[in-house]
């Protein structure tokens, strides 16, 4: 997951308007060290900050000079602005969930998050002079939620980190060695003993969509799919879950429906399986899994 071509280009913090007037209240010391390491384990953590002070998440890998490079620069930035941000570095080679959560498909790359909503920064090497301009629009906005805490510098290690069950733990180990179908296998066995925990459904999506996808020619599936119909099933899940993977969810939603309404019978059950699978893996919160669940209606009824 190096230099490759990517979703974001520079800032657009538009899609988060200030809110009226007294809409927060301004902190003061706020827990947390300012440049830390995020990993699934510790992503919770990162998204706790973000509703008190702006979390920059940098996206690196030893294999890439320029993402090195780029965690280096926001690293000065961070500790010169004294705590204002929290800079979290995500090396994606060992935690590929949280990359693939965020939709990263190459290096560098920068997301923010401010009271949990990610807003993209970065996608490959800014200009050295633009990353600071970056950063001040990160915090003006930031401040007009009344987010102006300072990270007391303090990174929690003296707390002891939540309990999993050894399942769950398994799970997360195959996760970083992109060990994915032993992933899934674990986290099988961790909802077996949690039923309902949010947390594994979504990493069991996440390990069964990397185990389909991993080792496969994306580009030759998505040529291969675009001359066949819909009623072509498998060669359409396998594209569904290349465009998902690669972030292109809401056209691999698209692409399902079209299959639902094609189709009938097992076929159609085994597409609107999928897509309920993939939903998890794109997150129910998100806007276009609210909007394709409801074309997913309309195609079945």
């Amino acid at each position: 997951m190096t230099e490759s071509l990517g979703m974001y280009g520079a800032v657009d913090l538009s899609s988060l308007s200030a809110p009226p007037a007294g809409g927060g209240e301004a902190a003061s010391k706020v827990r947390g060290g300012v440049v830390v390491d995020v990993t699934a384990q510790s992503m919770a953590s990162a998204l706790d900050v973000s509703a008190k002070l702006p979390v920059v998440l940098v996206f690196y890998s030893a294999r890439s000079e320029a993402s090195v490079a780029l965690d280096s620069r926001l690293q000065e930035i961070a500790v010169r602005r004294g705590g204002r941000f929290q800079l979290g570095r995500v090396d994606v080679d060992a935690a590929v969930e949280v990359a693939q959560a965020f939709r990263v498909t190459g290096v560098p790359a920068a997301v923010a998050l401010i009271q949990g909503q990610p807003v993209p920064l970065f996608q490959g090497a800014p200009a050295d002079g633009e990353i600071d301009k970056v950063i001040d629009q990160v915090l003006a906005t930031a401040a007009q939620y009344g987010m102006t805490g300072v990270l007391d510098g303090q990174d929690g290690a003296d707390e002891p980190e939540p309990e999993i069950s050894e399942h769950h733990r398994a799970a997360l180990d195959a996760m970083e060695a992109n060990d994915f179908h032993r992933a899934a296998d674990e986290f099988r066995a961790a909802l077996r003993e949690e039923p309902g925990n949010a947390e594994l459904a979504y990493g069991l999506a996440q390990a069964e969509l990397m185990s389909r996808v991993t080792g496969t020619d994306p580009n030759a599936i998505l040529v291969r799919a675009s001359s066949l119909p819909f009623t072509d099933v498998e060669t359409q899940l396998a594209a569904a879950d290349v465009e998902v993977a690669y972030g292109r969810a809401q056209s691999a939603f698209a692409r399902l429906i079209e299959v639902v309404k094609a189709t009938s019978g097992q076929e159609r059950e085994d597409a609107r399986k999928r897509l309920v699978e993939l939903f998890e893996v794109v997150g129910s919160a998100e806007p276009l899994v609210a909007e394709a669940r409801r074309a997913l209606a309309n195609a079945l009824f």
